[in-house]
Order: structure tokens, then C-alpha cells, then sequence
């Protein structure tokens, strides 16, 4: 009996275990493939695997070896049991093994590592793209290319999956293995669609996904379409709709910062200075779009790299040519054309670029003028680049650029002695008006290893203005009939040269070095050698009477003829993930200005921070420390040719800025983006002319006319963009404040006032709708409360009985609000060689007429009077009116391009 219940007993014992294996092992298995929602936060390990064992069902077998280096923070929804390990233990020091019911956990091995790295480029031009995203997918890293289309990634041995995308462009994906280090040069082909471009890579340098804050890319598409005076596609135009940028006055390209003046601003043309980058008087910026390929503007958390001004930074790249196609755009205007034309010179080995833009209306007014009033005005842009390509190691870049307004006015007149003398009187007087930009520059790119990438630049660059003044006079002997006879000869002749400048020796070679995808390093230098000439001044008067010489005398003022500066930098920065959702951006800028036997010496530490949160969140930090060794000398607020550039002196000192800033982001909400930022500038000797002192074309005894003191600025910048779709756009509202302080008492008394481009609320709005691939239309509204301006509000008598002016203050009126609408519409129709567009556009739209310029107008008003006397007298009174002008009504105009 005992031994069948003991056969029973082991029969039922195999049945349960049967039933385990074809019951129990299905349900494991069913487990492991089941989709499920798991949420923790900071958790140790052994919180983690408790945790996911109670979710799942599953057993955790480890041994003491096992750690891991940071906290477990996961918010996954509807992942597998393996989806969830492989997000946990990516940058951990641990595999898994999933064995039926069972998880093991072991150290992991470790691997070797490979660097992978080329160019990206443009498959039908073979033009580099900067900033294209290059993501792993199966690790979650990635990085960017260069603004020399340059990348490099370095990752563990084993498959591999790249996914190369560009806005604009194809995603591609390469799948491989990735046994040793690999050279790949990738090429994107264009996508008609602008869809959605996911940014793959922490390794921005601009945007919401950046370390870094307060730096936007604007994009050329978004140049190009944005509606301009005279449909003139406008960069600084543009640059002008962002928040925290304002125009000074309204129309004009000049750029106010964040509360700081026209001379803070670094405008980089391919890496080289621009001291004017204005054409008209401002009206117009010097760059042609069709000659650009990248804009950049930083307006704050400046990288280490950068140097030399305090309140933004405009890094703008030129094309670099197709080296495949030959291609090209003409476009005609109602006041410039242009032309553009790319192509090979070598196919994949040598390209060409060139642009070429100028003004007409010298041409179209020259007719209509009098014989002897002629005058005329023009300005004209030339941009030349040559690339060559020696390998894929190293790469050569030739560039130049041109630029010149001129501007001339001649007048005769001939007739008869007006003091009864039997003579004739000719007149001759001309004025020629010149200033300009030429720049000259070879760029050499080399890789030196996977790791280690070089740009080492040579540039000469040079901005002069000059003025030069002739007048001539003549007086012959006359006959009765008004002939001209040979009794009489006298004649006077006067020529006056007036002339400015700035020209700079530089030299510069970066380096960029990527030890890890998480590990990006950026260092250099950089010297320059400047030469000012604020102002010569050479004029000379001939005399002569029936042919002697009766004064011939050349006057020369060259006192300040020469002022030479040595300007020497050093940097290092360093951006690094230092956690999962931690970045940090980290860097130094070392410079030292040398000039008239002093030398200034500055360390500029600059500090960005950036946290993921979950969701779209982020929250960004930064400190910035700038200093500037040039200073600009005008006393005009539109931009003049007649501003001076000077350098810091042994009694001017540089000026210095340091900005605080943090920001909140959002990207949620696909295809839009929110940011919400807050910034203190704080900025010592920045310099104000002294009470009733001024400047204009004349930089003499200019350190005893201006005072050095501390400025603020402090706001609040709001963006709200749609980047993808048939419309785009963005609306950006700032909140600011900007003021200066001088204590010594010699610029209004010593008290805080508002800086004259203060102005409190400004609104932004641009949009871009495409109805078709025929029709697009662009809008922009701006709002801006008014700046100030200095106006006497009353006037007081003295005991002489004479009135004076009555200020109370420095910058006292606040200019009314303005306001300005502007549209556009493009027809595009492709044609069998080529595609053209017409483009109407409406500059302020509905004619605000808002003051450009605010100044004050006397006259004398005669009142009749009965005199003590009993006689009639008259006494006259002045009256003072301030006239508002307005110098930008309402503007249509109409341009034609074909691109082949």
C-alpha cells in the first residue's frame, strides 16, 4: 500500500510539473514580450530591480560586483521588459540576459571604441552642411557637423545604425559594423516637403536643443522671404524681428542688443570682422543673401571662441560652390540687381562662387538733371570664393569681398560781373564722397586624425572713408558784348582730401576635438594687427593773377594720422554631457590690447547649463564676461560714414559686460517651439559725450569731450515659433530696460538716466504661408513703444532778458509708439531652363507715419505794439515747435528673379 501511495505521490508530482512547463513557461514567455508602462525616479539599483520584479513578475540573479554609476530615472510607456533594461543599464557598466523567468545581470566587457568621420554635403553641389544632426539610434547619441561641415563620432564596437538628417533634406541611414575607424563623407539629397527635422544631437550650438542660450540660426529661406523695403531681402533686416533686438531708428539695419550700442555688436563675415556693414546710411546691410549660406546671431552665453564686443555676436558663412553643377540667379529690382554664378572649375575637386549686387540710381536720374547740377549716388557689392579640395583630409578656401558707396555732386555756373566791370565769372565745385569695405582672406582646413579638426585663417581686411572737396573759380576780361578777352586772368582753386579708416593684419587657427560623443572640445587662437586712422586732413589754395602766382599753400593735419593696436587671444571650451540629462557648456576667452605702451589684460570666463526635464522641458543657465577694446565715435542716430572707430587709450580703458541668464524651454507640441528668457547685463566704461559735447567727423580732443560710467540692462524675452508645415512664423514680445550712471557729475549731473535706445515692450510677428509651390506670401508686424531723445521742455529767461533752454534731464522725451506693417507675395513659374519669381512688395503697408527723427525748429514772430511813445513798434518773440519726421512712408516695389 505504501508503495503505490508513494508511486502516486511521485505520478502527481510529474502532472503539476507538466502542467508548470506548458502553463508557467508560456505565460514567462508571454510576459517577456508584454508592453507595459513603467515610471521611476532616482532610484538605486536595488530599488529598480525590486521594483520592475513586483511590474513584471520577473527574478533578478546578481552578484556584489554589479553597480552602477548613477541613479535609474526612467518614464517609459508601452515598452517591453528588454526595451526597459536596455534604456537603464545604456550608459552602465552592466548587460542582461533574459532566462525564462530569471533576469541575469553581469559586468559588460569592456569594448573597443572607433571613431567615425567625414563631411556632410549636398548630393547635387557637394556644398557642405552646417550643422546636419548625426544621431546612433541604437545607443541615443550623436552629434553635428562644423560650420565647416565637418563631424565626428566615436562609439563601441559592434552594429551600428547612423541616421544623417538636415532641414530640408532626406534623412539617410547607414547600417553597419563598426570594427575600426571609419572614414564616411555623406551626402543628403534635398526634399522638396520641409517636413519635420527631429534634432538628433545635443551638440547644437544654437536653438532650444543647445547648451548654450540665447543663440538662434535663421535660417536663409527665412531671409529671403521675409518682407523688405524695396524687396530687398535684408539679413540685419532680419536679424531685427528677433527678441531682444531692436533697430535703433526705425527702418534702418542698425542692431541695439539687449540694451547695448551699434559698436557691441562683432559682425563676422567668414570668420573676419566688419567695422561697416551698412550701405545707404543704414537703409540696406552690405550682405546678398544669394551669396550666404549660414547666419548665426548669439546674444548672450557667448562660446569661448568668440571675442571683442559685448552684446552680440553675427556669424555669417558664405557659399562655398557647387563642384558639380554650374548654376545661378539674376534679379532686378526697382533699385539694385544682381547676380550670382557657381559652379566647378574642377568637378569634386575645385568650385568657384560669385556675387555680384548694384544700385541703378545714378543711371535712371542722371537724364533728368540739369546741365550744370549733376549729381549721383550708387553702391555696389562683390563677394568671390574659391574652394579646392586636395583630399578629403585637407581643403582650401580663397575669399574676397568688395564694397563701396560713392556718392558725387558737380556744379558750373557761368555769367556776367555784377560789379559793373567789363568781366565773366565761371564757377566749378565738386564733392566726392566715398566709403567702403575690402576683405581678403585664405582659409585652410585639415583633419589631422578622426578626433582633430583645424581651420587656420589668413585675412587682411580694410574699411576707409574719404572725402574729397575741390572749388574752382575764374574771372577773365569781358568786352562790351560779353566776349571773353586776354586783358584779365585771375583764378582760385581750392582741393580739400579728407579720409578715415581701419585696416587689420589677422591671423587665426581653431581646433576641434572630439573625444566622445558626450565630449566636445574647442580651443584656439588668434592675433590681429590694427592700424587706425580716425581722421587726415589735407587741403590746398592756389591764387593766381595774369599768370603769377600769388598764394599757393598746402595745409596737412595728421596729428592723429596713425594709431596702431596688437590684439592677442587665447580660448578653450569644452561642451559635455555630465549626466543623462545634464549638459554643460564651459569656457575661457584670454585677451590682451596692447597700444600707445600700455597693455590690457583680460580672462573672460563664460559658464552655460542646460537640464532636461521630462515631457519637452528644459531649463537653462548661463554667465558671460566680455570685453571690448574699440570704441565708436558718432553723435548721429542713423550710421554715418563720418563715425570713427578708435581704439582704447592709456586713459580710456575697455569696456567690460557681464550678463546673467536663465531661461525656460518647451518643445511638447510638435512642429513648435517656446522659450521663455530672462537676462541682467551689468557693463563698465561704456562712454557718453559730457554735457553740451558732441562729435561729428572729427575725432580730436575726443577723450576730453566723453566720460567712462556703468551701464544696465535687464529684460524679458518671450518666442513662440512654428518651424514646420506649409506656415511658419514666430511672435516675440521683450520687456526691457537699459540705462547709464556717471557718478563724476559731467553727464546729467551725475544721475541715472534712460539710455537713448531704451524702449520698453516691443512685439514681433512674421509669418510665412505657402498655398502652393506657386504662391507664397510673408507678413511682419512690428510694435515698438518710442526711445528717447534729449528736448528742451520749457524755456527760462535770464536777467538779460534772454531765453535759454530748459532741460531736466538727459533723454527726457519719449518718442510716441510705433508701428509698421510689411507684405509680400512670390509667383514662382518654372520654366524649361530654369525657374522665376515675381515678387510684390509693400513696405509699412498702411502708411504709419511714425517719427524717424524728432528735432527742434525756431522762428522769430513779429507782434505790433504801441511803444511808450505812442509809435508803433515791433517785438519780436521765439517760438520753438519740435518737428517729427518720418523718412519711411508707405514703399511698393516689384523684383524679378530667374535662378538656372
Amino acid at each position: 500500500m505504501h508503495y503505490y501511495l508513494y508511486c502516486l505521490r511521485r505520478f502527481t508530482r510529474f502532472i503539476l510539473l507538466l502542467w508548470i512547463v506548458f502553463r508557467i513557461a508560456p505565460l514567462a514567455a508571454q510576459d517577456k514580450a508584454a508592453r507595459l508602462d513603467f515610471h521611476i525616479r532616482q532610484a538605486t539599483l536595488e530599488t529598480f530591480v525590486s521594483q520592475l520584479e513586483k511590474a513584471t513578475g520577473f527574478s533578478f540573479i546578481y552578484g556584489e560586483k554589479i553597480q552602477l554609476k548613477q541613479p535609474v530615472t526612467l518614464d517609459l510607456r508601452q515598452q517591453t521588459v528588454g526595451e526597459i533594461l536596455q534604456k537603464a543599464f545604456e550608459h552602465e557598466p552592466v548587460t542582461f540576459k533574459i532566462s525564462g523567468t530569471h533576469i541575469l545581470l553581469h559586468e559588460r566587457p569592456e569594448s573597443r571604441k572607433y571613431t567615425i568621420s567625414g563631411y556632410v554635403t549636398d548630393a547635387v553641389s557637394s556644398e557642405t552642411l552646417i550643422g546636419a544632426n548625426i544621431l546612433e539610434s541604437r545607443r541615443r547619441v550623436g552629434t553635428t557637423t562644423n560650420p565647416f561641415g565637418y563631424y565626428s563620432i566615436t562609439l563601441p564596437e559592434g552594429e551600428t545604425e547612423l541616421f544623417f538628417s538636415y532641414l530640408g533634406y532626406e534623412t539617410r541611414h547607414e547600417h553597419f559594423f563598426l570594427g575600426s575607424d571609419t572614414l564616411m563623407n555623406v551626402r543628403l539629397a534635398t526634399n522638396n516637403q520641409l517636413a519635420e527635422v527631429v534634432v538628433l544631437s545635443d551638440k547644437k550650438e544654437t536653438g532650444i536643443h543647445a547648451t548654450a542660450m540665447s543663440a538662434l540660426e535663421i535660417p536663409m529661406t527665412q531671409i529671403r522671404n521675409t518682407p523688405a523695403i524695396l524687396g530687398e531681402a535684408d539679413i540685419l533686416k532680419t536679424i531685427q524681428l528677433m527678441p531682444g533686438v531692436q533697430a535703433g531708428t526705425e527702418g534702418f539695419s542698425g542692431l541695439y542688443v539687449r540694451g547695448g550700442g551699434p559698436d557691441q555688436n562683432l559682425i563676422l563675415l567668414d570668420g573676419i570682422p566688419i567695422y561697416n556693414a551698412d550701405h545707404m546710411l543704414g537703409v540696406f546691410s552690405i550682405f546678398t543673401p544669394e551669396a550666404m549660406k549660414k547666419v548665426t546671431l548669439f546674444k548672450g552665453s557667448f562660446p569661448a571662441r568668440y571675442g571683442g564686443r559685448l552684446s552680440s555676436i553675427v556669424d555669417i558663412r558664405t557659399n562655398d560652390g557647387d563642384m558639380q553643377n554650374y548654376h545661378g540667379t539674376v534679379s532686378v529690382g526697382l533699385l539694385t540687381s544682381k547676380l550670382h554664378l557657381e559652379g566647378p572649375i574642377i568637378k569634386d575637386k575645385t568650385s568657384f562662387c560669385l556675387t555680384g549686387r548694384r544700385t541703378y540710381l545714378d543711371l535712371v536720374a542722371r537724364p533728368f538733371l540739369p546741365d550744370d547740377k549733376k549729381y549721383n549716388y550708387y553702391f555696389y557689392d562683390i563677394n568671390a570664393k574659391v574652394n579646392h579640395k586636395f583630399s578629403d583630409r585637407s581643403r582650401l578656401f580663397l575669399s574676397f569681398y568688395k564694397g563701396k558707396d560713392h556718392y558725387d555732386y558737380k556744379q558750373d555756373k557761368e555769367y556776367d560781373g555784377y560789379d559793373g566791370a567789363p568781366r565773366m565769372y565761371f564757377y566749378n565745385s565738386r564733392i566726392d564722397f566715398n566709403w567702403g569695405n575690402t576683405i581678403a582672406a585664405g582659409r585652410w582646413n585639415y583633419v589631422f586624425n578622426n578626433k582633430l579638426f583645424s581651420n587656420t585663417t589668413v585675412a587682411y581686411n580694410h574699411y576707409q572713408m574719404v572725402m574729397a572737396d575741390s572749388y574752382r573759380k575764374e574771372i577773365t576780361g569781358a568786352d562790351e558784348d560779353g566776349n571773353v578777352t586776354s586783358d584779365y586772368n585771375e583764378s582760385y582753386v581750392y582741393n580739400s582730401d579728407y579720409r578715415s579708416g581701419i585696416h587689420d593684419w589677422s591671423f587665426q587657427t581653431d581646433f576641434d576635438y572630439t573625444p566622445a560623443p558626450n565630449h566636445h572640445i574647442k580651443f584656439g587662437g588668434s592675433y590681429l594687427f590694427h592700424t587706425f586712422r580716425p581722421e587726415i586732413t589735407t587741403s590746398r589754395v592756389r591764387e593766381n593773377e595774369n599768370g603769377q602766382a600769388a598764394q599757393d599753400t598746402v595745409y596737412n593735419d595728421s596729428s592723429n594720422s596713425f594709431l596702431h593696436g596688437h590684439e592677442c587671444a587665447l580660448y578653450a571650451e569644452d561642451n559635455i554631457d555630465i549626466a543623462d540629462r545634464l549638459s554643460l557648456n564651459a569656457g575661457v576667452h584670454l585677451s590682451l590690447f596692447y597700444t600707445e605702451g600700455k597693455g590690457y589684460l583680460s580672462a573672460q570666463p563664460r559658464f552655460s547649463g542646460r537640464y532636461r526635464f521630462e515631457h519637452g522641458f528644459a531649463a537653462k543657465a548661463s554667465f558671460t564676461q566680455m570685453e571690448q577694446y574699440v570704441h565708436l565715435l558718432s553723435s548721429s542716430p542713423i550710421a554715418l560714414p563720418t563715425d570713427l572707430w578708435v581704439p582704447v587709450t592709456k586713459n580710456i580703458r575697455p569696456m567690460r559686460s557681464y550678463q546673467y541668464a536663465a531661461g525656460g524651454y518647451y518643445t511638447g507640441l510638435k512642429g513648435w517651439e517656446f522659450s521663455l528668457e530672462g537676462y541682467y547685463k551689468d557693463m563698465h566704461n561704456v562712454l557718453e559725450y559730457q554735457d553740451g559735447a558732441s562729435f561729428f567727423g572729427t575725432s580730436g580732443g575726443w577723450q576730453e569731450k566723453v566720460e567712462m560710467g556703468r551701464g544696465r540692462s535687464f529684460g524679458l524675452e518671450i518666442l513662440a515659433q512654428k518651424t514646420i508645415g506649409k506656415t511658419t512664423g514666430w511672435l516675440g514680445y521683450t520687456i526691457a530696460k537699459s540705462d547709464r550712471l556717471f557718478k563724476d557729475g559731467t553727464v546729467n549731473n551725475g544721475e541715472r538716466f534712460p539710455y537713448k535706445y531704451d524702449r520698453r515692450h516691443n512685439i514681433n510677428f512674421c509669418l510665412n504661408h505657402a498655398f502652393s509651390k506657386k504662391t507664397d506670401v510673408g507678413i511682419t508686424w512690428i510694435f515698438n513703444t518710442g526711445g528717447t531723445a534729449t528736448v528742451a521742455e520749457k524755456q527760462t529767461g535770464t536777467e538779460w532778458g534772454n531765453l535759454i533752454d530748459y532741460i531736466s534731464h538727459r533723454n527726457n522725451y519719449r518718442l510716441p509708439i510705433s508701428h509698421r506693417l510689411n507684405l509680400s507675395i512670390n509667383f514662382h513659374k518654372k520654366l524649361r531652363r530654369g525657374t522665376q519669381t515675381w515678387n510684390i512688395s509693400i513696405y509699412n503697408a498702411y502708411n504709419a507715419m511714425t517719427p524717424n527723427l524728432v528735432y527742434k525748429e525756431e522762428e522769430y514772430i513779429g507782434q505790433q505794439h504801441i511803444g511808450p511813445d505812442g509809435n508803433p513798434e515791433t517785438i519780436w518773440k521765439r517760438k520753438t515747435r519740435l518737428i517729427k519726421q518720418t523718412l519711411l512712408p508707405c514703399v511698393p516695389s516689384v523684383t524679378y528673379t530667374f535662378r538656372f
